[in-house]
């Protein structure tokens, strides 16, 4: 799918899982170079800034939660910068790129005077990033949210379920995955940061040190997640060790009662005569006894604290 907009004379394409062909015309009509066109074609690329004659080519990932299986997949931007021309490329559809699109309309219907800057592809790209960065920062807020839920669970819960181990699970493959995704921007922003006055003159400086900001909290959020899902899987194993020796203590106590009752029925099952066998009560009297030492056993271990 292929969108083109006209910002005075600036060029946005933004093309979405595009064709062999599409991608063909684009490198013939803006002689883009080879390589470009080799990695448009692939679309698996890892994060990079690749500096040409007249363009940058960036390829930069974000993250996009799939419902079905839970996790994030990597959505990747790439992006080709001119003098006159933007082109922006995902992976998979995003909505965001529509709002981006309809709030620099906006902001272009209220450009002041010495505002000449935002008609560039070079503050398009700003804008799409900040977008983008934005968009990041709330999942995070929202996955801070999850994570608070699942440490109420963990201590409300009367007994530790295999769903709540899933969940924590999952959690954690995902921030590690986000950690991941994120983890290259710093040096790409710092390269475009270094690149782009050779480009454009314009000082866009405080808008891509903006941006380093957002990818700062970002990372910063991530790992704060990242030790509270640790904190919970550990606190997940240390209940499951606390559940683990309270069930053995009791088994313990039980066999150690058992034994001694096995013990007493023992002996007076041998086939051979023994004291008090031809009493009319002996069968009462044995079996107070054996009450006797399981209610004592049982005294004692309480006592003692092992049940």
């Amino acid at each position: 799918m292929k969108t083109v907009l006209h910002f005075g004379n600036i060029d946005w394409i933004h093309l979405f899982e595009p064709q062999k062909a599409e991608i063909d015309d684009l490198v013939k009509k803006y002689d883009l170079h080879e390589l470009i066109e080799e990695d448009l074609l692939e679309l698996t690329n890892q994060e990079k800034i690749d500096i040409y004659e007249d363009y940058m080519f960036i390829v930069v990932n974000f993250p996009k939660y799939n419902a079905d299986n839970k996790k994030y997949l990597l959505n990747e931007f790439s992006i080709i910068l001119g003098k006159n021309i933007i082109v922006t490329m995902t992976k998979f559809d995003t909505t965001y790129i529509k709002s981006i699109i309809e709030e620099y309309w906006e902001e272009l219907k209220s450009k002041e005077s010495d505002e000449d800057f935002k008609v560039s592809p070079y503050y398009i790209l700003y804008k799409v990033l900040d977008t983008m960065y934005d968009k990041s920062i709330k999942t995070l807020t929202k996955y801070s949210k999850d994570v608070i839920t699942l440490e109420e669970q963990l201590f409300a819960a009367s007994k530790l379920e295999k769903q709540l181990l899933e969940n924590l699970t999952i959690k954690k493959r995902n921030i590690v995955s986000l950690k991941h995704t994120f983890a290259p921007h710093k040096e790409i922003l710092d390269k475009l940061q270094d690149t782009l006055p050779k480009f454009y003159k314009e000082d866009l400086d405080v808008y891509f040190e903006d941006l380093e900001y957002k990818l700062e909290k970002i990372m910063n959020t991530i790992a704060i997640s990242f030790e509270n899902i640790e904190s919970l899987a550990d606190t997940y194993n240390s209940l499951m060790n606390i559940k683990t020796n309270s069930m053995i203590s009791v088994l313990t106590t039980f066999a150690a009662i058992t034994w001694i009752l096995t013990l007493i029925s023992g002996i007076y099952g041998m086939n051979i005569t023994l004291p008090g066998q031809t009493s009319p009560y002996f069968f009462s009297i044995l079996m107070s006894i054996m009450l006797v030492v399981c209610v004592g056993f049982l005294l004692f271990f309480r006592r003692k604290k092992w049940i």
